[in-house]
């Protein structure tokens, strides 16, 4: 089993309509399985904060996913293994003024 600790900024707040939650998964799961389960959950408004374009090759570029402290954005990202007790913390840069 697998329980994450999952906390939202501001534009993942306005989908989920909170700011943290834990979940919990019956096997072992990569960061593709989290995002499916989001895509399941939320819809279209959860995938268009994640990729730039529907092909969703592409990451949004003001998307940031950090786990555990630590930032992902390299091409093998998605099979990312998620452990129980992981942090983490879905956000959006925001840069200018």
């Amino acid at each position: 089993m697998v329980m994450l600790k999952v906390q939202y900024g501001p534009a993942f707040f306005e989908i989920t309509k909170k700011t943290r939650e834990n979940l919990q998964f019956d096997s072992p799961i990569v960061i593709h399985d989290l995002l499916e389960y989001y895509y399941e959950k939320y819809g279209q408004d959860f995938k268009k904060l994640v990729w730039k374009n529907e092909e969703m090759q592409e990451y949004h570029d003001q998307l940031v996913i950090i786990i555990n402290g630590k930032t992902y954005r390299d091409e093998n990202f998605l099979k990312t293994p998620l452990k129980d007790g992981d942090n983490i913390y879905f956000l959006y840069e925001y840069f200018g003024g």
